[in-house]
């Protein structure tokens, strides 16, 4: 698979994190934060709470349908699958 091309990617939706809908993925952003960033858990709650992630969609064929941060692919992070953890190709002009 090739990451999407970051003028023609294909947005998903806007994502803000709390802690009634998404506890886990909220618990995990807080923890991370004060992990890296030596916050205080109120600084990073509110933080985490003011906090819009952008995904973006992908389709592995034969698998399913799986988003991404766009955060994470414009960082230059390796991007993976999730089904079969094959790293993604960077985007080519073609």
């Amino acid at each position: 698979m090739k990451l999407n091309n970051g003028e023609t990617y294909e947005h998903l939706c806007n994502v803000t994190l709390s802690k009634d809908k998404f506890p886990i993925a909220y618990e995990n952003k807080v923890a991370e934060l004060m992990q890296f960033n030596n916050l205080e858990r109120d600084e990073a709650e509110r933080m985490v709470n003011s906090m819009v992630i952008e995904l973006e969609v992908y389709y592995h064929k034969g698998y399913g349908l799986f988003a991404v941060e766009t955060d994470a692919i414009e960082s230059g992070a390796t991007i993976f699958s999730p089904y079969n953890k094959e790293e993604f190709e960077p985007f080519e002009d073609e």
